[in-house]
Formats: C-alpha cells, structure tokens, sequence
C-alpha cells in the first residue's frame, strides 16, 4: 500500500512542479550587506523574532561579522540586525542567567537556531549545548548540555511545538540515540520519537504546531516521518519516508499559512532529482501531514553580484526563516559564500498595514468611488489563511483578482485598476476562512 502511494505521490509532484510551483518571490538583495562577511556562510544559524529583527550566530566560533583586510575580529558571538540591515545589537561571549554568568557560553560553533512562540530564541551552540535567550534582553532563559541522553556529538538545528516542546536529533548516524522532544525548558525528554536515524546524517528537524508529526530530514533523499495522536504525551510511530526527490537541510514554516517549507539539495551535500533544481527552497501545503502538496519555490541567486555567490561554488542551501507576515524570506547558504544570507519578497497585490489592530473581519468601501481608473480597496482579516479579492460585473462575470494568498491576521490594502473596463458598476468580493463579504463599486470614464 505504501509503495502505491509513493507512486501517487511522486506523480503529484511532478504534476505540481510543472503547473502550481512558479517562483513568486524576488531577490532582495544580500544581507545584512554586501560587506558583512563570514568565511563559512551559514549552518541554519539565523531567525527572525517577533518584532522581525534577524538573529545571527556565526557558524565558524565568536567572529565579528565585519572582516577587515582578511581578518576576523575574535569578539562576539550573536548579532541582531534591523530588518532594513542595520546592526540593533551584539550579545556574547558571556549571557547573564538571572544574575549568573553563564561560563558555558564560549566560542563556539553554531548548529541551529529558531523562534518559540512567545519570540524567545532557541539556539545549538557549541554543537551540543541548547540555549533559549530571551529576544528582547539578551538574558538566557535555559541551556542544557548533551540534551539527548548517551549522545554527546554535533546536534541538529531545532523547531518547536505551539507548547515550545523542542524537536531536534543527532546530525551523525547512530543506532542508540534518535529524534526526541524536550521540554520548553529543556529539563526533560518527553518523548523519543525513534532510537536511531537509519544509518542517515541529518541537519534539521520539522515538526507540526500540535507536536503530533515530525519530520527528520536525511542527508541523501528522503525524510522520516513520524506521527503520534497524542504528541508528546503518546509513543511516536514511523509512517513512511516522504520527499524521496530532495536532500534538504533547511526547513520552516511559513507565517500565516500551513507551508513547510524545504530546500532541495546541492553538489557536496547531494543534487535533488531531476524533477526539482538544486540551490532551491520549495513550499508544501501540509494540511495533510502525510501528503505534503507542492505551492511554492525560491531559488539561491547564483550570479556573481557577491564574491562566492555563484553556484559554481556549490552554496549548500542550510537556512530558511521568514519574516512574522510570511512576506519576506531570508535564505541561509553553508560553504564558500560571502553574501551568506540572501532576502527575497513575496510577489502579493496587496501592502498590509502594520499600525492596525485587528478583531474582525470587514471590507471598507473602495475610494474614490466613483473612480476613473484605479481605486483603493481595504480590507481586515482576523485570523490567518487563505484570502481572495474579486472583481465581478453585474453578470456575475469574474473580470480581476486581486488577492489570491495565505494572509497573516491583519489590515491590508488592495489597488484596482479599471483602465480595460466599461463604465458601470462592478461587485468586489472579500473571501477568507469562513467569511464572504461583498460590496459594489461604480466605474466612470
């Protein structure tokens, strides 16, 4: 039964990749800037906290990010940056723990890094230390040492729960010591999801908001997949092994939306299948966590605006975080690479409006109205999900689209233009979760 339904399932990817996975995302540019460097890139050692600011921990020990004349300044080891690039802070080599040096945080290498969901920063430092630092002190909330008892060796980049249960697992094959859950506080395992990794590496882990899926991805094709109906509470049993055409050591969710979203593989690490490009970060809608649906895909800049960015340098794609309205992307490379983080923005018809709080759904009138030829149409959505703006005439017939995406909970405003349209009143319909809404609209030329 499984085999059929990896043949299904490979059959739907093909068919997804060649009609429903078209880039939508633009380059940026590099980031923090063209002048920051870092001589190894990254190991899924960035995210981005609540207030969107982007947290960086070298991979290669405390280098200062800025390299002068070739060489490395030995200071700190974590860097906040603005969203616009700007240095907000450096934190390092010492945390406080309430009013406790933390000795344990020395230089070392880091290993992965992720946002909880109250914005706090969880963080593989020294490839087997653990650390939760709170996002807008600096303080360090918990750490723990080898968190996977008998397991002393390198740690995968994590992810959390919506209870902030952590998922990790070894990067080294064992049979002894698999994936498994901590506590938020990291002062317990609270599930063993598996006692080995199948003779794999991995770097990464996914997991779903309830806990209930994991995901362990290998180095080589393929990831393991694991589900229990009661989380962590329940034993975790494995399903089947799902992306058999990628070799992905990046994973995130998407803000606003039920998007995993996974890279695809390199030269060094493993080229994906035929199928898919390597260098590349594809978006899958896992409402079913057993059959994952292909959406969306970016791909690694390659070209030679940024010493070490080209693909003839095999960048191997190991990071991928986005900002809280899921609208900007900033993707991570390991290897030869300068411009080791790369932004991109999502290509969406709609700008939101972030000084607005929002309780309800509604749909304003459009202004001007009448208009000649374009008008403003604002709109509110109160919880995240899909979201369409249609333009009907008095027929019925659909003449635009203007929004057809996963909106995060917010205000939002939408920019019509009737330059092709007859004079004449139209029909603009709002539809997102379980709310329709319609008003109309007249054209005058």
């Amino acid at each position: 039964m499984k085999k059929w339904i990896s043949i299904v399932a490979a059959l739907g990817v093909l068919l997804c990749l060649s009609f429903t996975a078209q880039a939508q995302w633009t380059y940026v540019k590099v980031f923090p800037d063209a002048n920051t460097s870092l001589n190894t890139g990254m190991n899924n050692t960035f995210t981005v906290d609540k207030n969107g600011k982007v947290w960086i921990v070298p991979y290669t020990g405390n280098y200062d990010s800025i390299q002068v004349t070739g060489v490395y300044k030995y200071v700190w080891d974590i860097y906040v940056y603005n969203s616009d690039g700007t240095l907000s802070t450096k934190y390092g080599p010492i945390l406080t723990k309430g009013a406790t040096p933390d000795t344990l945080y020395t230089a070392a290498s880091g290993y992965g890094m992720t946002t909880d969901h109250e914005g706090n920063i969880v963080v593989v430092k020294g490839s087997t230390t653990i650390r939760k630092i709170n996002y807008q002190t600096g303080a360090e909330i918990a750490s723990k040492v080898n968190p996977l008892p008998g397991y002393t060796s390198s740690l995968t980049s994590p992810m959390v729960d919506a209870s902030d249960e952590v998922f990790l697992t070894s990067v080294a094959p064992t049979t002894n010591v698999g994936p498994a859950a901590l506590a938020a506080d990291f002062s317990s395992v609270l599930a063993v999801v598996d006692t080995g990794m199948g003779g794999a590496f991995s770097r990464n882990v996914s997991c779903t908001s309830d806990g209930k899926d994991v995901y362990v991805h290998k180095i080589g094709k393929g990831t393991l997949h694991y589900h229990s109906a009661s989380g962590t509470l329940g034993a975790y049993s494995f399903v089947d092994t799902l992306w058999k055409g990628l070799v992905i050591e990046s994973s995130s969710w998407r803000p606003g939306t039920t998007q995993l979203w996974v890279s695809s593989g390199n030269i060094t690490s493993g080229m994906p299948d035929p199928a898919f490009t390597g260098y590349s970060w594809y978006g899958y809608d896992m409402t079913n966590p057993d059959s994952p649906v292909l959406k969306d895909s970016l791909h690694w800049n390659g070209g030679n605006l940024i010493s070490g960015d080209s693909i003839v340098n095999d960048p191997r794609p190991r990071g991928i975080s986005f900002s809280p309205n899921g609208l900007t992307a900033y993707v991570g490379a390991f290897g030869p690479s300068k411009g080791f983080i790369q932004v991109f923005q999502k290509a969406v018809s709609v700008e939101p409006d972030p000084n607005v709080v929002v309780n309800s759904y509604s749909l304003s009138q459009n202004f001007p109205n009448p208009f000649n030829p374009t008008t403003e149409i604002r709109f509110d959505i109160a919880k995240a999900g899909m979201t369409t703006l249609k333009v009907y005439d008095m027929l019925g017939r659909e003449v635009a689209t203007l929004v057809n995406d996963q909106l995060v909970q917010g205000s939002y405003r939408a920019q019509f233009n009737g330059a092709t349209l007859s004079s004449g009143t139209y029909i603009y319909v709002l539809t997102s979760g379980d709310q329709k809404i319609s008003k109309k609209m007249m054209l005058l030329k």
